[in-house]
């Protein structure tokens, strides 16, 4: 069920939602940065771009949502201790990249759509601003802000605040540090665009697992942070 953009802005920012995030690899967050916009999964294949591939791609194409773009309302990685399964690179928004972008009508989700077997659309989505202002919880994994109707690609405008980047502190068998060249390929990628926004190292807490995610398997390693 799609809910006019303000309305959608209303109660995010009720909740205390004031920050939107997207999650991805080096190679994909390079394309998105290029192109001075997120791109949906759809979009970015038909435009014969490389992407790195996604467990859930599958879902995507099944659910037809594979030409949506989606966003968080709170940093995953920082919330579970652990590292976001999309991708080591957190594109940072301010929440007006919904009310000022004319992104029209949102949609958001109940549950992620890996869990939406046999599930009507009313347990999929939220139907209405009410029942978004009731139900809504900020950093609720589940509940993702989905942009159904934007061509596939939302354009950062002005609302990019950074960037925050995993460090692995690994090396690669040519002794590169894997931090240094993913900030490299994300400049590059910046610097062609004309786009100028920090990029944040990101800082753990003493609990996180996020490195024995990336240390404990050479090809995710290399699949989510070569460019």
């Amino acid at each position: 069920m799609d809910i006019p953009s303000q309305h959608v802005f209303e109660v995010l920012s009720g909740k205390g939602v004031e920050e939107l995030h997207h999650a991805n690899s080096i190679a994909t967050a390079c394309q998105f940065l290029r192109s001075k916009a997120l791109m949906s999964r759809g979009t970015v294949e038909r435009m014969g771009l490389a992407q790195t591939a996604q467990s859930s791609d599958d879902v995507d194409k099944r659910y037809s949502i594979w030409f949506d773009v989606f966003l968080d309302s709170v940093d995953i990685h920082a919330r579970a201790g652990r590292a976001n399964a999309y991708g080591p690179v957190l594109f940072v928004f301010d929440l007006a990249l919904i009310d000022r972008n004319k992104t029209g009508r949102i949609w958001v989700t109940k549950e992620n759509p890996t869990k939406w077997a046999g599930k009507s659309d009313e347990k999929r989505w939220f139907q209405g601003k009410k029942e978004l202002n009731d139900d809504f919880v900020r950093g609720r994994f589940d509940q993702m802000i989905v942009l159904r109707h934007c061509g596939g690609s939302l354009p950062f405008g002005r609302h990019l605040k950074k960037i925050i980047l995993d460090d692995p502190k690994l090396k690669t068998d040519e002794n590169v540090n894997i931090y240094s060249m993913a900030v490299g390929a994300l400049r590059l990628a910046m610097q062609d665009a004309n786009i100028d926004v920090p990029i944040e190292r990101r800082r753990c807490k003493a609990q996180c697992k996020c490195k024995a995610h990336w240390s404990g398997d050479d090809e995710r390693l290399f699949k989510m942070f070569d460019p």
